[in-house]
């Protein structure tokens, strides 16, 4: 994404912060990560789920080299957990469709959960974020500026619990 957005083919990107992104970066708040269950785990009846109390749990995880996959991974290092892995997959509405079916649980940025899928949703504790970024082109206009603007007014750092009740 740096590269295009440095030879200028992209206007405007959002992105997750990591040691790639452009010095010309604007943070625009962080996105909390949640576990997506299958229906009926018994962990739904909280409303934040300890990531410690997952640990026997198998896990739908994303391609190996995927800064998802990796914000998964250390989160459960973290809190001394070793996933076992019950499947990958590339695309983060696909993890969530098969933990919701029941495969395993999965760690998803509260934004990409799909519509429906809110109620087997739940925050997690300790809390899992990531810092959010736009990138835009050097010689942004005015609409690239005006969009910018208008999503550094977005509130970016509302609390998971939040948002999938304002999705039901």
């Amino acid at each position: 994404m740096d590269r295009l957005c440095r030879r200028g083919a992209l206007d405007l990107a959002l992105m997750a912060a990591c040691d790639q992104s452009p010095d010309s970066a604007h943070r625009l708040g962080d996105e909390e990560f949640v576990v997506v269950l299958g229906t009926g785990h018994p962990e739904l009846a909280a409303d934040r789920v300890e990531l410690r109390d997952l640990a026997e749990q198998e896990w739908v995880r994303f391609d190996h080299d995927s800064a998802l996959d990796g914000v998964l991974l250390n989160a459960l290092r973290d809190n001394g957990i070793a996933p076992a892995t019950a499947a990958r997959v590339s695309q983060t509405a696909t993890a969530v469709r098969w933990a919701a079916h029941g495969l395993g649980a999965t760690l998803a940025p509260a934004s990409a959960v799909p519509a429906g899928y809110e109620h087997l949703v739940r925050p997690v504790s300790p809390a899992v974020s990531q810092p959010v970024v736009a990138v835009i082109r050097r010689d942004a206009g005015p609409g690239e500026t005006a969009l910018l603007e208008l999503l550094r007014r977005e509130t970016w750092g509302r609390p998971a619990a939040a948002a999938a009740r304002s999705m039901l």
